[in-house]
């Protein structure tokens, strides 16, 4: 019997509305080894999604638009300051994907290898599929299937914006070094300029 091989439609979205204020600066636009992180985000997800929206903080819009050719798109007035969790609800309702590769845009050392390794544990019997590498749940890294976004706006609407408590509502699929190994470094946020040598901030160029 031939193997039955899933096919399925994908977007991309980099999560880049976040303050920044640990990190002093927007850390979208803190470079490592002369790219920006966004940039790093963009350059892993790329191969394996058909389009790629980038979520911005309104006053960021423009420069986004200068330095990138994706969309860039915002979340909607009423949603906004709700965090990822309106970031993704945003980007479904921009597409008719059926599931969105959510990444932040603070973790520079992310490559499309691990992307295109938690795409292949991508499975129709999960609404969720994201990264739990070295005991660590991180909700924004990996894709949401677009069949929980009543999920989403049920939560933004309420008020309830933490991420996990929509992992709590639907099926999951938690990946982790058993499913494929990866440098710690690359499962790692960006949270403060001074955490690397080779980071530099807006600040500083």
């Amino acid at each position: 019997m031939d193997e039955v091989i899933a096919v399925f439609r994908m977007v991309g979205a980099i999560l880049a509305g976040g303050e920044s204020r640990r990190f002093g600066s927007p850390k979208a636009f803190a470079k490592q080894n002369g790219v920006y992180f966004f940039q790093r985000a963009v350059e892993a997800l790329r191969p394996s999604v058909e389009e790629l929206y980038i979520v911005s903080h309104p006053t960021l819009v423009a420069r986004f638009q200068q330095e990138a050719s994706e969309k860039v798109i915002v979340n909607d007035e009423k949603y906004r300051g709700q965090g990822p969790l309106a970031g993704i609800y945003t980007v479904m309702k921009q597409t008719e994907a059926d599931w969105v590769f959510v990444l932040p845009c603070d973790m520079p050392y992310i490559t499309d290898r691990m992307i295109e390794k938690m795409v292949s544990c991508i499975n129709d019997s999960f609404d969720i599929v994201v990264s739990a590498h070295f005991g660590r749940v991180q909700p924004l890294v990996g894709a949401y299937h677009r069949r929980v976004v009543a999920d989403m706006e049920q939560l933004v609407m309420a008020g309830n914006n933490r991420m996990f408590l929509l992992l709590e509502k639907r099926c999951v699929r938690y990946v982790n070094e058993t499913d494929f190994s990866e440098e710690p470094r690359v499962f790692r946020n960006m949270n403060y300029a001074t955490e690397c040598g080779d980071i530099v901030t807006e600040k500083e160029l």
